[in-house]
């Protein structure tokens, strides 16, 4: 090929990337189709078909999306059911069209309900979609979070987490609290439809929620809040008021013990509060009645389904039971079994405990034939008529009387008996005073005689001890003193026996005063002794000096001026020659 034609070529095709780059990269791609969707929203595609349109494409029919092949790519015109996030994307819109939809955001305390618009229509009965790509309401909720949902799919519906209660027990809600069912209470279930996942039927379930977080569909499930423990319910007796705000009073004629008495007054109580009945002799009776009962876990999913209204949303259920069962059966019982009884066995104590007794023991099986439980039931105040009343409690009033007296004349002979004993008590503790100030006395003498025979019997035998310590005392001064005299005469016969044998090794008494006269010289005195030989030649004979010296000492020293013997205190160490101390020296 020519190399000019080869040089256009590369130029034509260098200027071709140029322009793809510059005019697709750049001004097509980067600019016509780049979208920016930033956090919190998402785009919502509509596919418009192939560009260019060298294929048809079909239309989604009318309730559905597109259909996307294997590969993601629409096969319909339409609106897609996937959503693109937050991000940089680069979208044709000559294929596709976009719109921005905020991201759905269910905060803390809600729940939301999506409605499915495009899908498969639902079996007949059934209202709620429990699987993906049904039609109609979704059973599945949404629980607090960020979705991104296709606003041309479904609906949603942002609803509280109690939108499902219907009974809320007295339980207060808030605003973005995700608490369902405080401690104290339970959830008593209700399906409202049937759950085929997992075989749950239609109706109030036998299981219990327990306290805590639950997201729960409103329109798949009901749940009835209630309290679970025991509650006070009493029933008190009151007095009809007057014209003035006081209580009215009747006028009672009652009858004393052996005389009559004055009259007295009772209030006239209303008959529409606390209990009243006739007792058997035909009196009116009032009565407070007091009963604690309750309802346990396993026990509320039937109160919910004997005594919950399905017309009320607000209802409570305990209430109702308190109307309608707790209140109904206190007063028939009680006035049933007061009936029984006369106004009198009312006020005796072992009739009147008789009454309680069946009273309570006949609530408590009311109460269990309901699924309740009854934790006691007590009749508190019972109001007998003053005519009835007053003469017995005179009677027993005077009954107490009469005890009382007893009581104190019995404690008068106690005080008396008492006062004797104190009596006695302290005439034993003066005679025990003196006989222990007699005893002290005694023993006091007596230690004092002892402490005086101990002392001369210590004298005597300190006298014996002193004795006997002198006569060893003078034995071991006359055994030292003969110890001291053998030690002199044995030390001077050594001394003797040692200068024999000084004399006898030197050779006798006259070389042993030569040798005494040798050692007595002074250090510092220097002999010199020279001999003349038979010639005229003097010749120094240091040899002889010692000899010499000996025999000069021998020579002028005589034979007494030796000492016979030393003192016999000293120990004189064995004199040495001269000579053998220069030696020592040198």
């Amino acid at each position: 090929m020519n190399p000019r034609t080869l040089q256009r070529l590369l130029g034509a095709a260098a200027t071709l990337s140029a322009l793809f780059i510059g005019g697709y990269l750049i001004a097509w791609k980067w600019v016509v189709c780049r979208v920016e969707v930033p956090p919190g929203e998402s785009l919502l595609l509509t596919y418009r078909g192939p560009f260019p349109p060298l294929r048809s494409v079909p239309t989604a029919p009318p309730g559905t999306l597109v259909e996307l092949d294997e590969r993601g790519r629409p096969q319909q015109v339409g609106i897609l059911q996937n959503l693109l996030g937050p991000g940089r994307h680069f979208i044709n819109p000559l294929e596709y069209k976009y719109e921005r939809i905020q991201d759905t955001l269910v905060k803390p305390g809600e729940i939301g309900v999506l409605t499915a618009k495009f899908g498969e229509q639902l079996p007949q009965g059934q209202y709620l979609a429990d699987r993906e790509g049904q039609r109609g309401i979704q059973r599945k909720v949404l629980t607090p979070g960020r979705y991104r949902i296709n606003s041309y799919a479904y609906d949603t519906e942002i609803l509280p987490v109690s939108a499902c209660v219907k009974t809320n027990g007295g339980v207060k809600h808030q605003a973005g609290d995700a608490l369902l069912i405080p401690a104290g209470y339970v959830g008593v279930v209700t399906n409202r439809s049937e759950d085929l996942r997992t075989s749950a039927q239609r109706g109030t379930l036998d299981d219990v929620l327990q306290p805590g977080i639950y997201y729960l569909n409103p329109y798949a499930t009901q749940v009835d809040i209630l309290s679970i423990g025991f509650n006070e319910t009493t029933l008190s007796v009151e007095a009809e008021l007057g014209p003035d705000g006081k209580p009215r009073y009747q006028e009672v004629e009652t009858v004393g013990v052996d005389a009559a008495a004055p009259l007295g007054r009772d209030p006239v109580y209303r008959k529409d509060k606390g209990i009243w009945f006739l007792s058997r002799d035909g009196f009116d009776i009032f009565l407070d009645f007091t009963t604690i009962w309750g309802i346990l876990p396993d026990q509320a999913p039937d109160v919910i389904r004997r005594f919950g209204k399905a017309s009320e949303q607000e209802q409570n259920v305990l209430k109702v039971v308190e109307e309608q069962v707790v209140l109904p059966d206190i007063g028939s019982i009680c006035r049933i079994n007061g009936s029984r009884h006369g106004a009198v066995d009312l006020l005796i104590g072992d009739s009147r405990e008789a009454f309680q007794t069946d009273t309570s023991e006949e609530l408590e099986a009311s109460l269990k034939q309901k699924n309740m439980t009854l934790l006691f039931g007590l009749p508190r105040q019972i109001y007998v008529p003053a005519e009835v009343r007053e003469p017995i409690q005179r009677s027993k009033i005077a009954t107490e009387v009469k005890l009382t007296n007893e009581q104190k004349q019995l404690t008068a002979e106690a005080e008396g008996d008492l006062m004797e004993a104190k009596a006695k008590v302290t005439l034993e503790e003066r005679r025990v005073a003196a006989e222990t100030e007699k005893l002290f006395a005694s023993a006091l003498a007596e230690g004092e005689k002892q402490a005086r025979q101990i002392e001369a019997e210590t004298e005597k035998l300190v006298a014996e001890l002193d004795a006997q310590t002198a006569a060893i005392q003078a034995e071991i001064t006359t055994t030292i003193g003969e110890a001291e005299a053998k030690k002199v005469e044995l030390t001077n016969a050594a001394e003797a026996e040692r200068y024999q044998r000084y004399v006898e090794t030197l050779g006798g008494p006259e070389a042993y005063n030569r040798y005494l006269f040798a050692e007595n010289l002074p250090e510092t005195l220097r002999l010199g002794i020279f001999h003349a030989g038979p010639g005229t030649f003097w010749t120094d004979l240091r040899g002889f000096e010692q000899a010499m010296l000996g025999k000069l000492a021998s020579d002028s020293i005589a034979p007494e001026a030796l000492p016979d013997t030393q003192p016999a205190s000293t120990s004189t160490a064995v004199p040495r020659p001269a000579s053998i101390r220069g030696l020592d020296q040198r």
